[in-house]
């Protein structure tokens, strides 16, 4: 009577792990449809030591790595301090012309890009540390956030950002560390099918035992 409670016990959980890796499944899914990646991942910029009349170029790729065309919008957030990230400048470029060119702070977004399936695109920007900033600015710093906001036709969202650190000389700002973030779910799902798995191994052990002892 036992070992049936058990086995039923067995099936329930089983059951139980194949519906949430099925709704797992359906979700990543659903997040192909619409995948927009940039590369560099984590940061674009971690730069501790600018200095008035530096400049620091950084290319960053966009790319649609899902099934479904998107239009896409760049944006920023101010992460940190606002006295140096009111002062620095920026500059954005595509392949063809100048998309935005004034101050960090007073960007507000890219008019909405096409990009399809499979495509991506380059786009170069540049932050400026203007010439005429004086000594206050000296161990200061600016962090901010570069977001990329991508739409399909149905008005699915995607979402992903990169990071920006600029220092100035003698600023305490630490580097960024790099994202390692593991999937929780995928280790809990893991987990469980080694606890199913060792439980019916000790069951089926417990039956050989008793089918040994009754004959």
């Amino acid at each position: 009577m036992i070992f049936k409670k058990l086995v039923v016990i067995l099936f329930c959980i089983l059951a139980l792990v194949i519906v949430m890796g099925s709704n797992s499944v359906t979700a990543e899914e659903e997040e192909k449809e619409l995948a927009i990646d940039v590369l560099p991942g984590d940061v674009l910029f971690n730069v501790n030591n600018m200095k008035p009349g530096d400049w620091a170029p950084r290319t960053i790729t966009v790319q649609n790595n899902g099934i479904k065309d998107f239009t896409y919008q760049m944006s920023l957030r101010n992460d940190g301090e606002e006295k140096l990230f009111n002062e620095l400048l920026l500059e954005i470029n595509d392949s063809k012309s100048v998309l935005y060119e004034g101050k960090l702070a007073d960007f507000t977004k890219l008019p909405a890009r096409d990009l399809s399936t499979s495509k991506q695109e380059e786009l170069e920007v540049t932050v400026i540390f203007p010439e005429y900033l004086g000594n206050e600015f000296q161990g200061l710093d600016a962090e901010f956030s570069i977001l990329f906001t991508a739409e399909g036709k149905t008005s699915q969202l995607a979402e992903v950002s990169v990071d920006g650190m600029i220092g100035s000389g003698n600023s305490q700002t630490q580097a960024f560390l790099p994202n390692t973030a593991t999937g929780i779910f995928n280790l809990f799902l893991f987990g469980a099918v080694l606890l199913i798995s060792g439980v019916f191994i000790l069951l089926y052990k417990k039956w050989r035992k008793i089918i040994s002892n009754q004959s």
